[in-house]
């Protein structure tokens, strides 16, 4: 039986092989706390979808144990992949979720089903095993003794016996009310309900205890104020799962509080009274209710939670922070009246506006033009990611510092002219800027950091500065458009990264200083001849 029990719980082990080869195979990385944080998510679901109901199934004795065995299997195996081959094991984990749950569970409901009908069809037998071998008997009226039903007459007596024919009631688990079929919480239900309705009390009453309208008040106080944070939270343009979750958060607490009802409450105080009888319980409630008048203070609460944060944020708003002397733009929140075009002025209290903090203009969607001050010397990560209609920006002319993913994804930006004052450039900072054709970049930037302008299909030609040391993995990758690539002769650079100037179609040839290291991807599905200067053509 042991042996049994183990080679169960290896063949379980080895659904996880079809995952392995499958992570192996692939090419995409993600970061190993962000891959162990999905796996930490996605364990809930597999452990209640997957490996809880396989315990059982397999291990019915000791499903608990096997669970927890699986559970612990999958994680060291998981972790071992995360830290040695590959986070690309969580994309897999999660698919397995899904194909496991839609195999397990209909396997497990049936099995459950059919074991219902089995221990019903079982207890049936039972019964008229006991009907059908318990004899009938016959009692004599005369001499009052028991006759088998087969004799005519008493074999006492001689009276004679089938006028007096008489069957004994026999009792099943099926012969009681239907109601205590039900678990303890469904049985008190219907006590409850037996109760109500010999007091003619309904359950849908205007009238509650005046405990159950103190803490609906207080609920319907949390839900305005979480409805009033998430119409607020639109205007600062947070990522799209931001607000999936919020709606979420709302939906889940707005179920909770609706459950909380009549029929809750009595289930409460019946469980917190067990020497007290049902029906002086709930004649006690009925006599203290009080009229709810929650209607309409509910509703006033949920039309002022949405309409005042659009009154708040009917115009645009500029948040700062203070950076030593000077101050930073730490939000911008779009308002009602303007969500197209944003301005940011030189001067707050007096002092100069220097920075524009991370996000600051991201996903926004409408935004199509924006104006800076030349006062800005920085502007960091993401700024304007996902303005996909974003189509003009002034550079500050003392830029010097532009972070990665600034222009992430903004597709309708064309033209953009770096100033000579700047000295970093982060990667992504113009990746898939579709309708990017002009791009012209500082005289002092010394590296073209990983996936700068990658899937910038529109880009026809780029002059790389002669500070520029290396063109890192991936910056030019899948410019569709590129032809022309110029380097001088006292250009700096000294390598060129892996996928740098892959699926350049249009790029024909690229003259780069002697000695420099080319990966040897850095070309590849394009039809790229690389000459060197001082080579004769």
């Amino acid at each position: 039986m042991k042996n049994k029990k183990i080679n169960n719980l290896l063949i379980l082990s080895a659904l996880l092989l079809p995952s392995i080869v499958i992570a192996k195979s692939s090419d995409s990385e993600i970061n190993i706390l962000s891959a162990i944080f999905m796996e930490a998510f996605i364990s809930i679901h597999m452990s209640l979808f997957v490996l809880l109901p396989l315990s059982k199934i397999f291990f019915k004795s000791n499903s608990k144990k096997a669970f927890w065995t699986m559970f612990f299997i999958r994680i060291g195996i998981l972790l071992l992949f995360d830290f040695f081959i590959t986070t690309s094991i969580v994309v897999v984990d999660f698919i397995m979720v899904f194909v496991g749950a839609f195999i397990v569970i209909p396997i497990s409901v049936k099995l459950s089903g059919n074991k219902t009908s089995t221990i019903e069809s079982f207890v049936s037998s039972i019964s008229i095993s006991n009907q059908t071998s318990q004899p009938l008997t016959i009692k004599c009226k005369k001499c009052n003794l028991d006759m088998p039903v087969t004799n005519k007459f008493c074999t006492n007596c001689g009276s004679e016996l089938k006028e007096y024919l008489t069957t004994e009631k026999i009792l099943t688990p099926f012969s009681f009310n239907p109601i205590y079929r039900n678990d303890e919480e469904k049985l008190l239900e219907e006590f409850i309900n037996i109760e109500l309705q010999k007091v003619n009390f309904d359950k849908n009453t205007q009238f509650l205890p005046s405990d159950i309208l103190r803490k609906k008040t207080i609920m319907n106080i949390i839900l305005s104020i979480l409805i009033f944070v998430y119409v607020s939270l639109i205007f600062f343009h947070f990522p799209i799962l931001t607000y999936i979750i919020g709606l979420i958060i709302i939906l889940i607490f707005s179920h909770y509080q609706n459950k909380y009802n009549y029929m809750t409450y009595l289930k409460k105080e019946i469980k917190s009274r067990p020497s007290e009888k049902i029906s002086n319980i709930i004649m006690n409630i009925k006599e203290t209710s009080k009229k709810d008048n929650r209607k309409i203070t509910r509703t006033a609460l949920i039309i002022l939670a949405i309409f005042l944060p659009l009154l708040i944020f009917i115009n645009p708003r500029i948040m700062y922070e203070k950076t030593n002397d000077d101050y930073a733009v730490r939000f911008y929140t779009f308002g009602l009246t303007n969500f197209k075009t944003a301005e940011i002025p030189d001067k707050y209290k007096g002092k100069p506006v220097v920075s524009l903090r991370g996000n600051t203009f991201s996903n926004m969607p409408f935004l199509k033009e924006v104006t800076l001050p030349d006062t800005i010397k920085e502007i960091r990560g993401q700024a304007f990611k996902n303005d996909i209609n974003l189509t003009k920006v002034n550079i500050p002319t003392k830029l010097e510092y532009l972070g990665g993913g600034a222009f992430y994804n903004c597709k309708s930006i064309t033209e953009i002219e770096l100033p000579d004052t700047l000295t970093y450039l982060g990667g992504e900072s113009f990746y898939n800027a579709s309708s990017l054709k002009k791009v012209k970049l500082s005289k002092n930037i010394s590296e073209i950091r990983g996936n700068t302008f990658e899937e910038c299909e529109s880009l026809e030609s780029i002059n790389i500065p002669d500070k520029v040391e290396r063109i890192g993995g991936h910056a030019f990758y899948n410019n569709a458009s590129l032809k022309k690539v110029t380097l001088t002769e006292d250009s700096r650079l000294k390598e060129i990264g892996s996928s740098a100037f892959r699926l350049c179609p249009k790029l024909s040839s690229i003259k780069i200083p002697k000695g420099t290291t080319v990966n040897e991807r850095a070309f590849k599905e394009s039809p790229t001849k690389i000459k060197y200067f001082g080579d004769i053509d």
